[in-house]
């Protein structure tokens, strides 16, 4: 009980710190006059070497089990600090490297809280600090959103960003002391098994959930910018979707939080619904109600991703269902912020790339994870066991491929290099014969 409150207050400050600072962010970058184009480039950089992080701390997992309490208070601490030096300068240089900096440290940070919470709760515990995380991050961040925008207003223009955050730094550093008083004990030196049991699944349950979380970030990358620019909506509209799909989560935290994992079926068909509508409802305050809805399923498809690794935790692992979820989530940032940028402006690919990757996500679920499959439990095992074999078969092959023509390119390369020497020598040789 004492954990599930600290965890609780932990995420309740953050919530506060990241709508006066990461939310920010775009905002801040554009009034100091960074072009969409370079802030674009940071956001690809900084997710890239965070997803390099992740893998190989995947790959490394003991780095994680030594000396816990440290690293994790250094990258919570880490993390909100290096927004300081982002706000107190105006070169694009310092600001990409502490952004780089602080998402790496969110990295290491996501995998700790990940670890702390899996080691720490069974799978009905996992649940309930879940369900009562996301409620009051959300909670907490309509309110740092409502504190934001009066500090905009109301700040002279010249200091308001760094007043706001800095004030947002030093919330943060409220969670960093809410986490430092929990029992990290059962994190130390966790155990790392050799090999996972049931790799088929673990394979099918990340893709679900990498499919799911790439299609959200898309939507969320360009929704706004589509009521403004071809609904012509008001800005207060499209700031509205926000606010309506943060207050729905709440809602759907405590839908969804107890819930039986087929009852998950009903939040994965209804997702599909939120592209559907949003392309045919031409109606801007409608959205509204579209983001609402979106915020009571959506909560529900993550929630089934936690849960399954929750229910596998050993199977799977402890430190590696830690890291993987991180994992997932920075290579779903990744992949969507590029396909937002190349198709900035065609806004019906956009909504059917993430129609399709929702559709793809359903699939996935309902016909290779046992506990929402809409097959016999045997069938959904043989699917998952097909889909993992042909997956590793075809990466097997691109590999083979790759580094045969690697190879045949050094070969080429060589003969090259040699025919030049070659053509060197005997034009040596031509000039010292005619002297």
């Amino acid at each position: 009980m004492r954990l599930k409150l600290i965890l609780t207050l932990e995420i309740a400050f953050a919530g506060i710190y990241l709508a006066l600072t990461r939310s920010l962010l775009v905002i801040y970058l554009t009034s100091i006059g960074l072009t969409v184009g370079y802030i674009s480039a940071m956001v690809v950089a900084s997710s890239t070497a965070s997803l390099i992080l992740s893998i190989i701390l995947y790959k490394f997992p003991r780095f994680v089990a030594r000396r816990v309490r440290v690293k994790f208070i250094l990258a919570h601490a880490g993390e909100r600090i290096f927004w300081i030096p982002m706000v107190l300068t105006d070169n694009m240089y310092m600001i990409t490297l502490s952004y780089m900096i602080l998402n790496m440290s969110s990295t290491i940070l996501g995998v700790f809280m990940n670890l702390l919470i899996y080691s720490s709760f069974d799978e009905a515990g996992i649940r309930d600090v879940t369900a009562k995380r996301t409620a009051a991050y959300n909670f907490t961040n309509v309110i740092g959103s409502i504190l934001s925008i009066l500090l905009l207003a109301i700040l002279p223009p010249e200091v308001k960003f760094q007043i706001i955050f800095i004030t947002g730094s030093l919330i943060g550093l409220l969670s960093t002391l809410m986490i430092s008083l929990a029992d990290m004990s059962k994190m130390e030196g966790v155990e790392i098994p050799p090999a996972i049991e049931r790799p088929e699944q673990f394979f099918s349950i990340s893709s679900f959930l990498l499919a799911f979380l790439t299609s959200n970030n898309l939507l969320g990358i360009f929704w706004q910018p589509y009521l403004m620019n071809v609904l012509n909506a008001p800005d207060y509209v499209a700031a509205g979707i926000n606010f309506a799909g943060t207050f729905a989560s709440i809602l759907g935290s405590a839908l969804w939080a107890k819930r039986s994992l087929r009852t998950f079926r009903i939040a994965l068909a209804s997702v599909i619904l939120t592209p559907i509508t949003a392309i045919l409802i031409p109606i801007p305050s409608a959205h509204i109600g579209i983001s609402a809805f979106n915020g009571v399923v959506g909560t529900g498809a993550v929630f089934l991703g936690n849960f399954l690794f929750a229910r596998y935790l050993s199977r799977f692992g402890v430190l590696r269902s830690s890291i993987i979820m991180v994992l997932l989530s920075n290579l779903s940032q990744l992949l969507a912020t590029p396909f937002g940028i190349i198709f900035s402006q065609n806004y019906m690919i956009l909504f059917i790339s993430v129609l399709l990757l929702m559709i793809s996500s359903n699939f996935l679920a309902l016909l290779t994870i046992p506990e929402v499959a809409m097959v016999p439990a045997h069938a959904a095992r043989t699917y998952s066991y097909l889909l993992y074999t042909t997956s590793l078969t075809g990466y097997s092959f691109i590999v083979e491929t790759t580094v045969e023509a690697i190879t045949l390119t050094l070969r080429l390369l060589a003969l090259t290099l040699v025919l030049i020497i070659l053509y060197i020598l005997y034009r040596l040789v031509w000039f010292l014969a005619m002297i």
